[in-house]
This record gives C-alpha cells, structure tokens and sequence, in this order.
C-alpha cells in the first residue's frame, strides 16, 4: 500500500477548495442514506468522521492502515478485522488508488462482506474542462436545486504515473485505469445506484452503490 506521511493530512496542500467541497458530499452521501453504524476506511485529516461522531446520530467506526492518523481500528483494507454484515454503510473515500490495482477485487469482497447494504465509494478521475455555476435566491424553493451547473469535462492523461509516490492508479482514460473497466468490476457484485462528481472538482468521481 502507498502510504503518505500522516503530517500531508494537515499541510496547506491538501485543504484546498476542492477537497472541502469533496466533504460536503461525502457528509451528504451518509445523511442520504440514513444508516446507523458506518465503517469509514480511509481517515484522512478526520473532518468528515468527527462531524458525523459530533453529531451524536450514527455509530462511526474509523479504519485507516496508518497508525498515525488515530484510527478506531489499525489494519488494511483488504483484510477488514469485522464480522460479515457488521455495517449499515461503509465508506472508501479516496482509498482504493493506494493499493494495486490486482488487490482491488479482494478489497472489494472484504467490504461487501462487512456491509449489509450500501457503500460509498470516491476515486481520483483525472480530467479537466470547463464549468459555470449558477446560484440565484430561492433556488432551492423553485428548483429544489443548491445551483444549476453547465460543464465541459474531458479526459487527459497522465505519462509517467506509474511512478507516482501516492496512488498505484487512477480513472484516467485507460492510461492506468478506464471508467468501463472499474464500473465493470463494480458491476459484478453491485448495482451502481448513481455516479457524481462534485461541483468546481473535476477530479473526484463518487459512486453510491447497492450489494447485490
């Protein structure tokens, strides 16, 4: 597994805009779907798990490989140390890239074996365009919308990422990884309930997912 030092967790890089936004979706991907116990894998610098351990609602458990970071539970993705069906949703919110991509089915099994019913999953898709955001008063009573977005978004591709430091892959037009190839892996045990990608974030693409 590709491990970055826990400090880049809290270094100015990586709070940026984007990443933040990312949060609201990840935040909103739990309070969509209601569970009451959540595994989150993946700890990142902690904001999305202690908000959702603040709020007094659900049941968190925090899985990271790295000790560093203060997890619940110290081990690896693609041996979860829980009994089958233990949690209502698990959450994989930029995860998977840091292990080869050959190890992503077995991960994979490891999470549906500890789900009862949903996942959530965040991976880095590497593409850039254009967006406009529009945002008017009472938006959200008219058109039960937070903004109306209008976007061109295309791939590119990444030379030389085989030797980056940090992920093994990325969905990136098939340089490493397709979209059809990982949503065909998906599809194999889960039904694909909806695809996202945040506003003003090209390069994170969510998929909510049902066990089947």
């Amino acid at each position: 597994m590709k491990q970055v030092p826990s400090s880049y967790h809290f270094s100015k890089k990586y709070a940026s805009i984007e990443r933040f936004i990312s949060y609201f979706y990840q935040v909103h991907s739990v309070y969509n779907l209601n569970p009451k116990k959540i595994l989150f894998i993946g700890v990142g610098d902690g904001v999305v798990p202690h908000l959702l351990k603040r709020g007094g609602e659900y049941e968190v458990t925090t899985l990271d490989f790295d000790p560093g970071l203060n997890p619940d539970v110290v081990a690896d993705i693609r041996s979860l140390p829980f009994g089958d069906k233990s949690f209502d949703l698990v959450c994989v919110f930029e995860v998977l890239e840091h292990i080869p991509y050959e190890d992503v089915n077995p991960a994979l099994r490891e999470i549906i074996r500890v789900s009862k019913k949903n996942v959530v999953i965040s991976l880095p898709h590497r593409r850039t365009g254009f967006e406009i955001v529009f945002k008017f008063p009472f938006i959200r009573s008219l058109l039960k919308k937070d903004f109306l977005i209008f976007s061109i978004r295309f791939p590119i591709r990444f030379f030389g990422f085989a030797v980056s430091k940090q992920h093994y892959w990325e969905i990136d037009n098939g340089h490493t990884i397709s979209l059809g190839k990982f949503r065909s892996d998906l599809l194999k045990n889960f039904k694909i309930i909806k695809e996202s990608t945040p506003v003003l974030d090209f390069y994170r693409r969510f998929f909510f997912l049902e066990i089947i």
